[in-house]
């Protein structure tokens, strides 16, 4: 087939793949639906703990977190990211959206500085 179609070419293992499909009775061309990913199941008293101890040590990794709480990484990224709203700056875990009392205390000169 190469020497008709050159390097246009499919290969025989998805020509043999295709035929078993079609033996199998599929004939629809589009992908099967994948298997989604589990929903991270996180409790509140995880998510506590993991912010006290990112604020115990802002300079903490999630695999120390996950070892800590025995835990998943991916567990521990999830809580970070997405239930606390943490973000990683200058290897230190900041919240990545701050309230109204944090933007004007940012503001605010600090009394001890004059």
């Amino acid at each position: 087939m190469k020497e008709v179609n050159g390097e246009q070419c499919l290969a025989r293992c998805t020509i043999f793949r295709w035929c078993q499909r079609y033996e199998a009775r599929r004939v629809n061309i589009k992908d099967l639906p994948h298997p989604v990913q589990a929903h991270v199941v996180t409790n509140s008293a995880t998510s506590s703990a993991v912010d006290e101890l990112i604020r115990q040590n802002r300079r903490i990794t999630t695999r120390e977190i996950a070892v800590e709480l025995s835990i998943s990484k991916g567990t521990v990224h999830h809580i970070i990211h997405k239930k606390l709203g943490y973000g990683k700056v200058c290897a230190q875990w900041v919240p990545k959206h701050l309230s109204e009392n944090q933007k004007t205390a940012r503001w605010e000169p600090d009394p001890s500085a004059t």
